[in-house]
């Protein structure tokens, strides 16, 4: 068989892996959107390759990067399956509708400015969204499934989010059966929310994603503690306001749900918080729904106070009357708001109102890629242009990785460490920078594994 990664290959984001097996039947482990600064959105569509000759798309989550770029797939060709989780077929659906809403305006905006050119560039509509929902089979973790006489796959828990997994292939090709492992994105140990990664046994080739290999989080596993010591010391002792931007699937639910917790307990005081991302509540809805999917400490919290998310203390931003309240409010409060990133959604507009303000703090709670909002304020910038708008940096500037979707060096060995336990598989490390993963691969090589950090494009034969 030859894989070649179409995306995430020394970089985050695009993730896109094909398989073309010896007998000809083609696999493409996910299809996510290239969200990198140099790369043009509408270079989306130009696929390496034939998307007709597709045969089965396996689906690892829902998040954009893996998933946002599907009703191109279809747009372009591709007739087949997309094969994924149930919490992963939902969030779909919310997403790449969300993700289809924004093409139009992203194109409107480009006619308007009579940038023609840019404007010819879209994407896809929601006629294209249909094609991929229409087209999902949703599979349960750890059901072995056949796709072709001789090929095998099978959706393991790799945390991350909801639904989020590794995908295990056992391919029988030339007298032999290899298990090919593409880990998807990695979750914490002991994360909020999520399950813990499972470990896949007796692993031929493992495609590992490596977004923190270079590095170790900070207060990690302290989310109560990170949230209450910013409350206290922003809206308690300055009298400022707390904006955390998130993530509208896994993180704005983490920190919702901590959040809840903490109130519970009396461990804040009843500082409002504002819930300001739509997509960001539909998302709680959809976790509290398949609560089964969630790790066993959450759904007994869930089965105890009936609701994950929703506390007194809690104000949900719906319509204007919303805006008109929060706007008015004058005492310190905290805002949860998407994007992550602080590129584009509603945060950037508190952003902008809170940043001349130097008893206001901004607590960034994820990975940032570089040239993004989020990123130049970590680098310490003394000013940042947000809509149209040169606005100084007095406020302080924070990051916490407490709530961290992803591993960091540590987590990765160790997962790494526990694969090789039963096998001795050749690793190739994906879904990070360049030197995130070259750092990972060296600790890999001193433990005495096969490494390899794949260019894009680049053909791997198995």
């Amino acid at each position: 068989m030859r894989i070649t990664p179409h995306g995430a290959a020394r970089q985050v984001t695009g993730s896109m892996y094909q398989l073309v097996l010896d007998s000809g039947y083609t696999i493409l482990v996910d299809c996510g959107l290239n969200y990198e600064p140099e790369f043009r959105r509408e270079n989306n569509a130009l696929f390496p390759f034939d998307p007709s000759e597709i045969d089965v798309v396996l689906l690892t989550h829902a998040h954009l990067d893996h998933s946002g770029n599907l009703p191109t797939l279809y747009r372009k060709g591709f007739q087949g399956k997309v094969l994924c989780t149930e919490p992963t077929f939902v969030l779909c659906e919310l997403l790449l509708s969300d993700s289809a809403t924004l093409e139009a305006k992203r194109v409107q905006k480009a006619y308007k400015r009579k940038n023609r050119e840019a404007g010819a560039g879209r994407l896809y509509g929601h006629g294209d969204v249909r094609d991929v929902t229409e087209n999902m089979v949703t599979l349960p973790f750890n059901k072995p499934f056949e796709l072709t006489p001789d090929v095998t796959h099978t959706f393991i828990p790799a945390g991350h989010i909801l639904g989020a997994a590794s995908i295990v292939l056992d391919i029988r090709e030339r007298g032999r059966t290899k298990r090919v492992v593409f880990s998807g994105d990695l979750g914490n140990r002991g994360s909020e929310i999520t399950v813990d990664p499972q470990i896949p046994e007796n692993v031929d080739v493992l495609f590992l994603e490596g977004t923190y290999g270079n590095r170790l989080h900070r207060d990690t596993g302290n989310g109560e503690e990170v949230l209450e010591q910013h409350i206290r010391k922003t809206c308690v002792e300055d009298r400022g306001r707390l904006l955390i931007p998130a993530f509208s699937v896994g993180r704005t639910q983490a920190i919702l749900y901590t959040l809840n917790r903490l109130f519970r307990e009396g461990k804040l005081p009843p500082v409002k918080v504002f819930a300001d991302s739509p997509m960001g509540i539909t998302s709680s809805e959809i976790h509290s729904e398949f609560h089964e999917y969630l790790n066993p400490e959450t759904a007994e919290f869930l089965e105890t106070y009936h609701d994950l998310f929703r506390f007194k203390q809690l104000y949900v931003i719906e319509d204007k009357d919303d805006v008109e309240f929060m706007e008015s409010c004058r005492e310190p409060y905290v805002i949860v708001s998407s994007a992550g990133m602080l590129e584009g959604g509603r945060i950037q507009k508190h952003v902008r109102q809170n940043l001349l303000h130097p008893s206001s703090t901004i607590l960034i709670a994820g990975y940032c890629t570089p040239g993004t909002l989020g990123h130049q304020l970590l680098e310490g910038k003394s000013q940042v242009r947000i809509q149209k708008h040169d606005v100084p940096v007095f406020a302080t500037i924070d990051r916490t990785d407490a709530f961290s979707a992803h591993p960091d060096q540590t987590g990765l060995v160790n997962y790494a460490d526990s694969v090789a336990k039963s096998g001795t598989p050749t690793v190739f490390l994906t879904h990070g920078e360049e030197a995130s993963l070259m750092a990972f691969g060296d600790v890999l090589k001193s433990r005495g594994m096969d490494v390899h950090i794949p260019e894009m494009g680049e053909e791997i034969v198995v």
